[in-house]
C-alpha cells in the first residue's frame, strides 16, 4: 500500500485550513482573527500527528526522534507555505480589513493624546507599508514555531523505546 507523503499531507492539511478559514470568515461572518483560529490550529496539529503516526506504522521499530522530526518537518513546512500564501492573498483581496486596522491604530494614538496629527499620519503611512510583510512574518513564525513544537513533542513520545 502506498502511503501519502508527508509533503502531500501538509498540502492537504493546509488546504483544509484555508477552507476552514474561508468558511469561518465568509460563511459564518466571523472576524479573521477570532477564537475560531483555534479550530485551524487543531487541524494543523492533527495533520502533524497524522504524519507522525503514519510513519510509525511503516517505519522500522528502531526509528529515531530524528526520523520522526524530519517527517513532521516536511509536513508542517508544506502546510505553513499554504497558509502564508493564503494570508497574503486574503489581505490583498480584503483591503477593508487592513483599513480597519489602520483606523483602529489611529484611534488608539488619538486616545493617547501625546501625538501630533502629522505624527499620526506618518505612523499610518508607515503601517500601510509594513502591514502585509508584518502579517506574513507573524504567520510564518507562528506556524513554524507551533509546528516545530508539536512535532518535537509528538516525535519524542512516539520514538521512546519501550
Amino acid at each position: 500500500m502506498n502511503s501519502i507523503s508527508a509533503r502531500n499531507k501538509g498540502l492537504m492539511t493546509g488546504a483544509l485550513m484555508v477552507a476552514l478559514s474561508m468558511f469561518f470568515y465568509y460563511g459564518l461572518k466571523k472576524p479573521f482573527e477570532s477564537n475560531f483560529q483555534y479550530f485551524i490550529y487543531t487541524v494543523y496539529s492533527a495533520g502533524i500527528i497524522w504524519a507522525l503516526l503514519d510513519l510509525k506504522k511503516t517505519a522500522a521499530a528502531d526509528a529515531t526522534f530524528k526520523s520522526y522530526f524530519a517527517e513532521g518537518f516536511k509536513m508542517f513546512v508544506a502546510a505553513t507555505l499554504i497558509m502564508v500564501v493564503f494570508v497574503f492573498i486574503f489581505y490583498y483581496l480584503n483591503p477593508q480589513i487592513r483599513d480597519a486596522k489602520f483606523a483602529e491604530n489611529t484611534k488608539l494614538l488619538l486616545q493617547e493624546g501625546n501625538h501630533t496629527p502629522d505624527e499620526i499620519a506618518k505612523n499610518t503611512e508607515q503601517m500601510k507599508r509594513v502591514f502585509i510583510p508584518m502579517m506574513l512574518g507573524i504567520t510564518t513564525f507562528m506556524y513554524l514555531f507551533l509546528g516545530a513544537l508539536i512535532t518535537a513533542v509528538t516525535a519524542g513520545f512516539i520514538s521512546q523505546k519501550k
